[in-house]
């Protein structure tokens, strides 16, 4: 799975980046990603490739609690559709759920676009992202808060 891919890259750059280190086997990890993200045009000036995706997710900052649609990811950022306002440098949380699991993701903004009522965001990720397991003691019964969400 990308996200989890992308997961693992910001973790292990996060273990550098704090002094931790890493082992031979997380450094042979972090160079084949980098490997499997390195891009075709290397015109482009960026770093790593971002890949096409379908993912819905949850931008918080600032004031800002929305929904949002990712279109592209990579182990240096993303794109996200549907967006509030995010100012360059703005530093906001990207929360992802893939099935029983929670990526959050720390990301700055880097470039903003009109789409329609909405704005196109690119988002650089930085420091080390976050890993929560959902865990259900009891079955979940519907509610309000349910349904405004289905209305949302």
């Amino acid at each position: 799975m990308l996200v989890e891919t992308v997961f693992r890259y910001r973790t292990l750059v996060g273990k550098c980046d704090l002094g931790v280190g890493l082992d031979w086997d997380e450094i042979e990890q972090l160079t084949q990603i980098a490997h499997e993200f390195a891009p075709r045009d290397t015109r482009t000036g960026r770093k790593f490739r971002r890949e096409v995706v379908e993912l819905d997710g949850v931008v918080r900052g600032d004031r800002i609690n929305d929904r949002v649609q990712i279109v592209e990811l990579g182990p240096g950022g993303l794109v996200c559709r549907r967006s509030p306002f995010i100012a360059r440098g703005e530093r906001v949380e990207i929360n992802v759920e893939v099935f029983d699991d929670i990526y959050r993701f720390s990301a700055q903004g880097i470039w903003l676009k009109d789409d329609g009522e909405d704005y196109r965001v690119g988002l650089a990720l930085v420091g080390m992202p976050v890993k929560l397991h959902k865990v259900a003691l009891s079955r979940h019964e519907r509610d309000v808060i349910d349904r405004i969400a289905d209305a949302a």
